[in-house]
């Protein structure tokens, strides 16, 4: 699974932060950020915080943020089942002034993106598990491996149910009742939250290794947002803003104060949290 699942129909979107178009020689404002953050075509393939992928069933998010005198950055990372690549994995997303090694996984030299890709539970061990029919569990499956831990796995949908963790994907042919692979990943989740996040050495794969880390976020108020170019003609564009821009509520300009300030006392957020994947159901659906 490459980077290049998330290509289309997002191509022409999104916000881009890296060092071969933002200066790191001065001090940054909290207009940097947000101007950053609402930005398209600085990298070849980047992409904003998307809860509602249409390849990807989201299971967990955080936002992890970095920042010193003249360099700041936002991670987004996510974890989940990603139906193309038939996986689950973590995404990492990188914002920043002073990213690094931004070459887009599977791809030819110098072709960069803001998102690296980490594997959880890869395809040879997804193949073991589901039952034959695609993204089944099989009744008889003990455990699954993660990273390289081996977990139990539940059978029991009612336990699935009560956690509103049930039927993630399509009606299926289901005569068993078996628990598919989403909700499987999604519950794992929820009981080894650890597992699936991603490690420091991970989270610092496109950051300078001395970036300090600030703090870290585990639930926010989100507003989807895409930047697209409306084609006019066969090379005439405008960009026009899908969604709510991050400057426009309160969540990214708190989170931009505190970088520019480097005082995590000032998340005092009054908008509800709402990046738990429940309140993105269209997520892995086309």
């Amino acid at each position: 699974m490459t980077a290049l699942k998330f290509i289309l129909p997002f191509i022409l979107t999104l916000p881009l932060c890296s060092t071969n178009k933002t200066k790191i020689n001065s001090s940054y404002t909290q207009k940097d950020i947000l101007d950053n953050l609402e930005a398209a075509d600085l990298e070849k393939y980047h992409f904003f915080i998307d809860l509602e992928h249409p390849y990807f069933f989201t299971a967990g998010s955080r936002l992890t943020l970095y920042a010193d005198e003249k360099r700041w950055a936002i991670v987004f990372e996510e974890s989940g089942y990603a139906n193309r690549g038939f996986r689950g994995e973590i995404n990492l997303f990188y914002f920043g002034n002073c990213l690094q090694n931004m070459q887009a996984e599977g791809d030819s030299i110098g072709v960069t993106s803001n998102m690296q890709v980490f594997p959880l539970i890869d395809n040879e061990e997804m193949e073991r598990i589901q039952d034959g029919n695609f993204e089944l569990v099989g009744k008889n499956i003990k455990q699954v491996k993660v990273r390289d831990t081996m977990l139990n796995i539940e059978h029991d949908k009612s336990v699935y149910a009560k956690k509103d963790i049930i039927d993630t994907i399509y009606d299926y042919d289901n005569p068993e009742n078996l628990v598919d692979i989403p909700s499987l990943i999604r519950y794992l989740d929820e009981q080894h939250p650890e597992l699936f996040r991603a490690t420091d050495k991970e989270l610092r794969t496109c950051l300078p290794k001395d970036l300090p880390m600030l703090m870290r976020i585990d639930s926010w108020h989100h507003e989807a947002y895409n930047l697209y170019r409306d084609y006019t003609g066969p090379s005439q564009y405008t960009y026009k803003v899908m969604g709510k821009k991050p400057s426009d509520y309160e969540t990214y300009k708190m989170i931009a104060d505190i970088l520019v300030s480097k005082d995590t006392t000032k998340w005092k957020p009054t908008l509800k949290p709402n990046n738990d994947w429940r309140n993105w159901r269209k997520g892995g659906h086309m």
